[in-house]
Order: C-alpha cells, then sequence, then structure tokens
C-alpha cells in the first residue's frame, strides 16, 4: 500500500520464462499462462523423548525441499518452444530457469534457479485453445534480485517461436 493506503497490486502482464539446457542456449519460452516457482518447504524429524517438557513433542529442522509446480503455455504443437521443452523432459538433466516479473518503477524482479521437467500434458479441446501443462521438480536453491531488463529476445516470424 501507498502512503494514501492505495493498493500497490500490478499485473504480471510482460512476465518472462527462459530455460537454460546443460550446455545449451538461453531460450525465452513462448506464449506462457502461469509460471512456476519453488514453494520451499523445510522438512522436520521427531525429537521427542521420555522428558521432553510439558509432555509436548519436539522437532527438528531437516533438509529443505524445493518443491514442484507447473508450467502452462499456449500449445504450439512443433514450434520451438514445444520441441525446447520436449528434448528438457526427454534429457532427465536440470536447466536454468530465469523468471522475470514485473516491478515497481519499471524494474523486473528476477527468480532464477534449475529444474528438472517431470512431465508434459497436452489438452486440445474442440473449442478453446490448445494448452501444455509442464509439471517441473524444482532442484537446488533458487536466488532472487531486482534487474534492469529481461533478456533482449529475437524477433521470430510468428507465433511458437523462440
Amino acid at each position: 500500500m501507498d502512503a494514501s493506503g492505495n493498493s500497490e497490486a500490478q499485473s504480471g502482464y510482460g512476465t518472462g520464462f527462459f530455460l537454460t539446457p546443460p550446455g545449451g542456449t538461453k531460450t525465452e519460452i513462448d506464449e506462457v499462462t502461469k509460471v512456476p516457482f519453488a514453494e520451499e518447504s523445510a522438512e522436520t524429524f521427531e525429537k521427542t523423548h521420555f522428558k521432553s517438557p510439558g509432555r509436548r513433542k519436539e522437532y527438528g529442522v531437516g533438509m529443505i525441499e524445493p518443491g514442484e509446480d507447473t508450467l502452462e503455455i499456449n500449445y504450439i504443437p512443433g514450434s520451438p518452444t514445444d520441441l525446447l521443452l520436449t528434448a528438457a523432459h526427454n534429457s532427465g538433466k536440470p536447466h536454468a530457469y530465469e523468471t522475470y516479473l514485473p516491478a515497481p518503477k519499471d524494474k523486473w524482479w528476477k527468480v532464477s534457479g534449475f529444474l528438472i521437467v517431470k512431465s508434459r500434458s497436452r489438452a486440445i479441446p474442440m473449442n478453446d485453445r490448445m494448452t501444455q501443462t509442464i509439471n517441473v521438480q524444482f532442484t537446488g536453491t533458487s536466488a532472487e534480485g531486482s534487474a534492469d531488463a529481461q533478456p533482449a529476445k529475437p524477433a521470430s516470424g510468428g507465433t511458437g517461436g523462440a
């Protein structure tokens, strides 16, 4: 909220999602409708013993699980984005990702890390757009910070070009 109590919420319009295969080139994923985020959760383990204070269970903190989410796109069969996501799924290897979110004052908020493409599903309805849902598993840590701009995308000749 600003000093006058007005909301500072903004649209996600302009958000960019980029994927880089191991030893490959960073490529913007086209036609994105939902970007995935690591929803980290700390695992716990029980430390309770016969003399735990107040007859209460005790816990410790273990490893942090980076989590899973879905990337959702308009599905363009055979497009460079489709081919990249197919290759990422078939490789089974972690890929670097970067997401650029609109931030205040004409800046960007960059979220980056590594993910594995676990599965891809496609929906081909009769009277609506074709879509693809890509299930990803985040691996390792992610980083967040301010960025002045998204990477520039070369012009393409039509939809589905990466």
